[in-house]
């Protein structure tokens, strides 16, 4: 497993040995990755300068041959950088669709490399035919405080794999996008400025239908789950611009024709630039590389939208506001969000109609609380000294319906349970912040009868010393804790519908750091006897794999202490992993 990735980031990007490895841990997406495959083909270089509003832009072609019938798929993306630069976000695309959203390490003097696999045999409708491939990662070198390039080089690896109840992959994968392949641009919605919505006219006989949707924060959403409501943002006016606003609640919505049909509350990504740079390197944040994915079923809409009409699908990312009637209001900017609506056929061309069609939607259910702490002085003026407050949410949602297609009546049903909570603790201007969140879900869809559950809990402190001359006249620091986890068990539909999976999967991620990162002029690098990390990630998995090569189990244990590794353990069975626990109290730090 190991010689594939070293020998491919190598031979691919021309780095030295002396370059640090950066990672993140993550199950393999098989077992005999080290293996030949049936034909591997580079489908991708470039060196990422300048190249915001440039993309690289290239042609797909499908292999041939033995490999024409190919049944897995499974993408090595490769990369090196080598100076000072900020981290990047990435995203890869076939025509309109988005294949993978990903994140850039940011780089030593002495260089880093990296290196990821992602299966993507779910858009085989995709890679089984000539395709604009659109990969973007806006960078930015100016010779001065920005010197890093992105070598990147994607390379396509094919499988003849078989798979034990069959390989039925979607046929029709449609986009949820703003269609801008065609200018040699990716297709991302920003929201909430976008529309977010386009019109798709669906198969008559479709008898299965998931949309898989990515969303991440950017700019002033880019730490969310930092962020204060509104009408809290100047608390301290001190130190303005350091809060944003719109609350730390995210929804992403996806409606049908105006309707609502599913939600995301996302999980909260930590890039490698997020509170402390030195905090993700050479262990990278849970799902920095690979930003997930999350999938709503809408099965029991079909027989509302084969009647050979357009019908329309949007997304809209929305956060709390408590002046709202609903407590439902806008974001900031920005969110990028795009989708894909993956559709199963029937075997006759008989069209898919509803008997009965129900949809329940309730929530989401706010409670929030504040205080603010008060200091005044002897001639008599205020001065908040700290802002606590605690966010609450939970939301329910059923969609149902009976679908008489060629084969007979089905029954469907896709259902949501969501639950919130987000509690801060400013003090010293905001600079000290404190913050405890969970989000936690279930959903069950008509693919299977298994439920899925998540759970994604996140302690962080973090305390800014930065001067008032500003952060490049005088060089400030950051000490941050942080340990959150993400735990989820069950299935994809769409894995499932294709024939990938044939039951349950489950993955433990646990990541704990204490950093201390002393920044310099550039802003993007740290000062060396100053810096200090500790951090450790433990990762489990369990899987239900239908194909011939799938990973049944996997663990990696890694401890980490300023920019090397200590300890690197994986290996093809589970693991314990720790619960995520309070953080140690910190002088000065708020008490949440």
């Amino acid at each position: 497993m190991r010689l594939i990735q070293s020998t491919l980031v190598l031979a691919s990007c021309r780095l030295s040995l002396g370059a640090l490895e950066v990672f993140q841990a993550a199950p393999p997406p098989r077992l005999d990755l080290d293996a030949a495959p049936a034909c591997r083909q580079v489908i991708a270089e470039h060196s990422f300068g300048n190249s915001y509003g440039a993309p690289f832009v290239g042609a797909y072609a499908p292999p041939t041959g033995e490999c024409a019938d190919f049944t897995t798929a499974v993408f090595n993306l490769s990369v090196a950088s080598a100076g000072q630069q900020y981290d990047r976000l990435a995203t890869l695309w076939l025509g309109d669709v988005e294949v993978w959203r990903t994140s850039t390490a940011m780089p030593v003097a002495a260089g880093i490399r990296w290196s990821l696999q992602k299966d993507v045999t779910a858009w085989r409708a995709l890679l089984a035919r000539d395709q604009k491939l659109v990969l973007d990662l806006g960078n930015l070198v100016d010779g001065d405080r920005y010197t890093g390039l992105f070598n990147v080089t994607l390379e396509a690896l094919y499988f003849n794999d078989e798979y034990e109840a069959g390989f039925t992959p979607a046929p029709y994968i449609y986009p949820i996008s703003t269609l801008a392949s065609s200018s040699d641009a990716p297709s991302l919605f920003s929201l909430p400025g976008d529309s977010g919505a386009v019109n798709l006219t669906l198969p008559r006989n479709a008898e299965s239908a998931v949309v898989s949707l990515m969303a991440s924060g950017n700019g002033a959403e880019e730490f969310w789950f930092t962020n204060v409501p509104s009408e809290y943002v100047d608390t301290f006016p001190e130190n303005p611009g350091w809060l944003y606003g719109y609350s730390p609640f995210r929804e992403v919505q996806l409606l049908i024709d105006g309707q609502l049909a599913g939600v995301s509350w996302p999980f909260p990504i930590l890039f490698t630039g997020g509170v402390d740079p030195g905090a993700w390197r050479p262990v990278v944040g849970i799902d920095a590389f690979e930003l997930p994915a999350f999938e709503v079923d809408v099965t029991p809409w079909l027989g509302l939208l084969t009647d050979g009409q357009p019908h329309t699908f949007q997304f809209c990312v929305v956060g709390f506001d408590a002046a709202a009637e609903n407590g439902i209001g806008t974001v900031g900017e920005n969110w990028y969000v795009s989708g894909s609506l993956f559709v199963w056929v029937g075997d006759t061309t008989e069209q898919t109609v509803a008997q009965s069609f129900s949809s329940e939607v309730a929530g989401p259910a706010f409670d929030f609380h504040s205080s603010i702490g008060m200091a005044v002085a002897q001639d008599g003026t205020v001065t908040n000294t700290s802002l606590y407050f605690g966010l609450t949410a939970t939301r329910n949602l059923t969609v149902s319906a009976t679908l008489m297609t060629g084969t007979g009546p089905r029954d469907v049903t896709w259902t949501q349970s969501l639950s919130f909570s987000n509690i801060q603790n400013m003090t010293d201007s905001a600079f000290n912040q404190s913050l405890a969140m969970v989000t936690s879900g279930s959903h069950s869809n008509s693919a299977s009868d298994i439920v899925s559950h998540y759970t994604y809990p996140l302690n962080l402190f973090s305390a800014y010393d930065v001067q008032s001359s500003g952060a490049t006249t005088n060089p400030g620091s950051v000490l941050c804790l942080a340990d959150r986890s993400k735990l989820t068990d069950g299935v994809s539909a769409i894995s499932f519908l294709t024939g990938m999976s044939k039951g349950p999967e489950s993955l433990r991620t646990r990541q704990n750091v204490t950093s201390s990162y002393h920044w310099n002029s550039t802003i993007v690098e740290g000062t060396e006897g100053l810096d200090t990390m500790d951090g450790e990630v433990w990762l489990s998995y369990s899987g239900g794999s239908a194909g011939e090569a799938g990973v049944a189990a996997y663990h990696r244990y890694a401890r980490e202490k300023n920019d090397s590794v200590l300890v690197d353990e994986e290996g093809w069975e589970e693991i314990e992993v720790p619960s995520t626990v309070p953080l140690p109290y910190v002088d000065g730090e708020p008490m949440v």
